[in-house]
């Protein structure tokens, strides 16, 4: 899977992180060791949980776990959009997209 670096305001260096396929729901969730986010796919706004050098998975997109609001660049999204894996892609030994 491609990846892009993220790096936030008030983080010490980036994180290196998967840009997830088409929910089908308009959002964008990208993930990585420290860091995961998920956001509009057109306005860029969205939560994100960076905080602590902790893992991060889905559930700590909740508020009540240390989520954010947070509002991308209109670069930033066309970037995750560019390298998001797409239906007939293949991602990693042989999984591929499908539907």
């Amino acid at each position: 899977m491609k990846r892009i670096a993220v790096k936030i305001k008030g983080m010490r260096k980036a994180d290196d992180c998967v840009v997830y396929p088409d929910r089908g729901d308009g959002t964008i969730q990208i993930q990585g060791d420290r860091l995961i986010a998920r956001f509009d796919a057109e306005t860029g706004k969205g939560l994100i949980n960076y905080k602590g050098s902790n893992s991060k998975y889905g559930v700590h997109l909740s508020p009540a776990l240390g989520a954010e609001p947070i509002i991308f660049d209109a670069d930033f999204i066309a970037k995750c959009k560019e390298i998001q894996p797409k239906k007939g892609d293949t991602i990693a030994n042989g999984v591929g997209i499908i539907g």
